[in-house]
């Protein structure tokens, strides 16, 4: 566990190329099952789909003068599963996996967030982010065939009990 207390920031603009840097390491995006973007449409989907959007929060996670991480919250009308809800998810630097980081980000990012259903999805293989959300009250969603086609194998839906 780290010593040191994180704080989240409301993320900007000038976070995006170290955010874009977390997202392409191909350790992180085999975990979270999640391919990388391009550059050019990682800033576009930050900017447009993330930044832009009234009602989204997106936090950087900092340690000291470090942005070692994001956690955001948002709401997709589109995806069928978790409509009535919001979102959550998070990014933390490789470097600093195993460390308490994300528990004690969850901690201080529960409370911002509207009271509504809370939804997550995580990969069955990633066990720290497993024991995490289930540490939060989360349990798996069950989903249709058709929920499920348009997801990869390893990922399933949790809500927030």
């Amino acid at each position: 566990m780290i010593a040191a207390q994180i704080r989240l920031v409301p993320i900007t603009a000038a976070d995006l190329p170290t955010l874009f840097r977390f997202e392409h390491d191909p350790v992180a995006n085999q975990m979270g099952d999640f391919p990388p973007r391009e550059r050019a449409a990682f800033f576009q989907h930050w900017q447009q789909n993330i930044l832009s959007v009234p009602g989204n929060l997106a936090m950087g996670i900092w340690l000291d003068d470090t942005l070692i991480g994001s956690m955001l919250s948002w709401h997709k009308p589109e995806d069928n599963k978790a409509i009535e809800g919001r979102l959550i998810g998070y990014w933390i630097d490789q470097n600093y996996w195993g460390q308490g980081i994300a528990t004690q980000a969850l901690k201080l990012f529960l409370p911002l967030l509207p009271q509504v259903p809370l939804f997550a999805y995580i990969a069955s293989h990633n066990a720290g982010s497993l024991a995490l959300i289930k540490r939060y009250g989360f349990v798996k969603v069950l989903l249709t065939d058709e929920q499920r086609q348009d997801l990869p194998q390893s990922l399933h839906l949790y809500q927030q009990a």
